[in-house]
C-alpha cells in the first residue's frame, strides 16, 4: 500500500467480533484505490451489543479509553463509528481530535441520513429492538435540525437482536425485515419511503427482495403510480446497528 494511502478506522464500537467480520465483508469490496481499511472491535469488556442508552454510554467509554490508550486518534486519517444510532463515541473522538483537526470522524447514522435525504423526499429508518428507537428519533432531529419534518417516517423495529441479525435464522430474518418494511411504507397515510437499513451489513440475505417485493410496486398498498412521493428504496447501507 502506497505510504500516501487515506487510513480510515472502521469501528465497531460492540465486542462481537462476528458484527466486525460482517462490516468487512461488506466495506472491503467497495474500498476505493488509495484507501486502507483498518478493523477494530471494542474491548472485550464492552457489551456484546447497543440496545439502549447505557450499553451506547458503555461501549463509548470502553472503546474511547482503548483508543486513546493505544493512541489510534494519532494514526489514522479518519474514523468512521459503525453504530446506526447517534452514538456518543463519535462526538467524544471530535473532541479527542479537536476542531482544527485534518482527522475526521463521522458515524454511519449521519451519513446513513444524508444520504436518504439526497435520494428521497421521506426516508425511515428499519432497526432491529426497540431500545434504540427514541434515541434514532432524536438523532435525526439532530442531523435535521428540527424537532419535526414531512421528510421523516419515523423508525420501525423488527423485534430482532443485533448478533441475531448476523448469524440467526435467515427466512425469520427476511420475514421480519418484510413486516418491518410494510409497517413502514403504510404508516400515517405514506405513500413510500425510503427504508434506511440499519443492518444493512445483513442487507444482501434479508433486504433483497425489497428490490422486486410486491410491496415495492406502484401498486402497493393502493398507491398511485402518478403519486409524488413514490419513491421506494431500501438503501443498502454500508452500516449496522451495534
Amino acid at each position: 500500500m502506497s505510504p500516501q494511502a487515506v487510513r480510515l478506522l472502521i469501528i465497531n464500537p460492540n465486542s462481537s467480533a462476528s458484527i466486525t467480520v460482517g462490516l468487512k465483508e461488506a466495506l472491503d469490496p467497495f474500498c476505493p484505490p488509495g484507501v486502507e481499511l483498518t478493523y477494530y472491535t471494542a474491548p472485550e469488556h464492552a457489551p456484546p451489543s447497543i440496545n439502549d442508552f447505557c450499553t451506547a454510554s458503555l461501549t463509548a467509554v470502553a472503546c474511547y479509553e482503548d483508543i486513546k490508550f493505544k493512541g489510534l486518534h494519532e494514526v489514522y486519517d479518519g474514523f468512521l463509528v459503525c453504530c446506526f444510532s447517534d452514538h456518543p463515541l463519535q462526538h467524544m473522538l471530535r473532541e479527542l481530535l479537536g476542531p482544527s483537526s485534518p482527522r475526521l470522524c463521522i458515524g454511519i447514522f449521519e451519513a446513513g441520513v444524508a444520504t436518504a435525504l439526497l435520494l428521497s423526499y421521506r426516508f425511515g429508518v428499519i432497526s432491529t429492538g426497540t431500545g434504540l428507537k427514541p434515541l434514532m428519533t432524536k438523532g435525526v432531529s439532530s442531523v435535521l435540525g428540527a424537532n419535526s419534518s414531512d421528510r421523516w417516517a419515523g423508525v420501525v423495529t423488527t423485534g430482532l437482536g443485533v448478533v441475531e441479525l448476523r448469524d440467526g435464522d435467515p427466512k425469520k430474518i427476511k420475514e421480519c425485515m418484510k413486516k418491518a418494511s410494510a409497517e413502514l411504507l403504510s404508516r400515517n397515510g405514506i405513500y413510500t419511503t425510503s427504508g434506511l437499513s440499519s443492518d444493512a451489513a445483513s442487507a444482501k440475505t434479508s433486504l433483497d427482495w425489497a428490490i422486486n417485493s410486491p410491496t415495492s410496486n406502484s401498486h402497493a398498498h393502493n398507491v398511485p403510480s402518478s403519486s409524488p412521493h413514490f419513491d421506494f428504496r431500501i438503501l443498502r447501507f454500508v452500516g449496522m446497528v451495534s
